[in-house]
């Protein structure tokens, strides 16, 4: 039983935001670039939270990550240019608490996609391609922060590496970071 409410419950979120997706890519210009955009450990300093172990609550959690300067500068700036979707994977039910997170990181405003797991954003990546869309994706692909020792998703991270997009992954996120903590 909690097998089955589970699928559905992941297939009906699943579908809400690949609803919204729709409405969000009616709305883009040929000519404008999309940034896709990951929050943990691109945006938010997510690791150390996770580490932590001080927070009764995820929603608690995700409400006390700072954010990275030199990613939110970057993104203050390219959004006056570009469309700045966030893409994330947390729960569902964190969809008002991440985006009132960036609502007080200043930048409201950006569109918000959630997803299951990090594979599950290549449905997105893919659309947008294959509306023939420049495609910026920034995403570290880390995982298992939690247990001491991080770890890429290399299997994603090769796929990624394959498509006609700009992959900004960990090495080029760091730079960025380290620029302004």
């Amino acid at each position: 039983m909690k097998g089955l409410f589970k699928m559905i419950y992941y297939g009906f979120f699943s579908r809400l935001f690949k609803l919204k997706f729709h409405r969000i890519k009616a709305n883009l210009k040929p000519s404008v670039p999309v940034y896709l955009v990951d929050i943990d450990n691109t945006l938010a300093d997510t690791w150390p939270s996770l580490q932590e172990l001080v927070y009764d609550k995820e929603q608690d959690r995700y409400r006390s990550l700072s954010v990275f300067l030199g990613m939110r500068k970057l993104i203050v700036c390219k959004r006056k240019e570009a469309k700045v979707i966030f893409i994330s994977a947390r729960s569902f039910l964190s969809y008002r608490t991440t985006q009132e997170w960036l609502r007080s990181c200043g930048l409201e405003g950006c569109d918000l996609i959630l997803v299951a797991r990090a594979a599950d954003k290549m449905y997105y990546i893919k659309t947008l391609i294959s509306m023939g869309l420049p495609v910026v994706y920034i995403d570290d692909l880390s995982y298992n922060h939690e247990y001491g020792e991080m770890k890429l998703y290399d299997e994603l991270i090769q796929d990624i590496s394959g498509l006609p997009i700009t992959y900004l992954g960990i090495k080029e996120i760091e730079l960025i970071n380290s620029n302004n903590k």
